[in-house]
């Protein structure tokens, strides 16, 4: 918890640290975003020790959807930004307890317009790390490696679009000898804010 309120105060301050004068309305300059949807998750996780090799079946499951970014719009169609997509999900622990997992993508994304004007269309993509995490777990820790993300959107009002995308992640973990990874696709949909 003491993460997401550092991630909060820093957030509030940035915003802060910006004139007004940046939110003009003009995609070019500071950005600050947010949004939330539901999709649906499908992974795999394979457990490997001393040459041997045991992957899961696949399992689908229903998602909620976080999307946050933070950057600068280079002109008024193309900007680049750090973003934080995480899929949000339960499932059954090795005691059969009910946990939240946040699969996430953690890194650079890159969005551009179609066209200047509103509305438009845009493509988005991006390099990440990609986690998964118990976050409300104790003694839980967070595996990680890498991921991207492709996807698109329209932006039918100034500052507001429905975007779909489709994220991938590889992160694992060793202890003790043992390798753990999983390999998780998120199908996404958000509707999401944009402040420029």
């Amino acid at each position: 918890m003491r993460l997401s309120r550092m991630f909060v105060v820093a957030v509030l301050v940035a915003v802060m640290a910006v004139g007004a004068t940046a939110f003009d309305g003009q995609r070019k300059g500071f950005l600050l975003g947010g949004g939330l949807g539901a999709g649906m998750i499908t992974y795999t996780q394979t457990l490997e020790y001393g040459g041997l090799s045991i992957t899961s079946d696949r399992e689908n499951k229903g998602a909620f959807n976080t999307d946050f970014k933070i950057g600068y719009g280079i002109n008024e169609r193309t900007e680049v930004y750090y973003t934080s997509k995480v899929t949000w999900f339960g499932m059954d622990n090795s005691v059969g307890d009910g946990v939240t997992i946040a699969d996430g993508l953690y890194g650079i994304g890159v969005s551009h317009s179609l066209k200047s004007w509103i509305p438009t269309w845009y493509l988005t993509g991006g390099l990440a790390l990609a986690t998964w995490s118990a976050p409300f777990e104790e003694n839980s820790d967070t595996w990680s490696g890498l991921g991207f993300y492709l996807g698109a959107g329209y932006e039918f009002s100034r500052h507001y679009s429905f975007e779909v995308d489709v994220i991938y992640g590889n992160p694992g973990d060793s202890e003790a000898g043992i390798e753990a990874s999983t390999r998780s696709t998120a199908f996404r949909a958000t509707f999401n804010a944009l402040a420029y």
